[in-house]
């Protein structure tokens, strides 16, 4: 499983990080800081909350 986050629909809202802080990394603006990276094992339902959590729908899970 992946997280693949659209940059240019991120709107720095940071409810993923919010939510889910230990998976979920904003750079200093407060936009997402990694448009891709792969969720850790057990992290599987951190990484769907805080996705879900995005008003902007900008954070896809992708599974593997």
């Amino acid at each position: 499983m992946r997280i693949h986050i659209a940059l240019d629909e991120c709107e720095a809202h940071g409810m993923c990080a919010l939510h889910e802080p230990d998976l979920y990394q904003l750079d200093d603006e407060g936009y997402a800081a990694n448009a891709d990276f792969p969720v850790p094992q057990g992290m599987e339902a951190a990484a769907r909350n805080g996705a879900s959590r995005c008003p902007m729908s900008a954070i896809k899970v992708v599974e593997d």
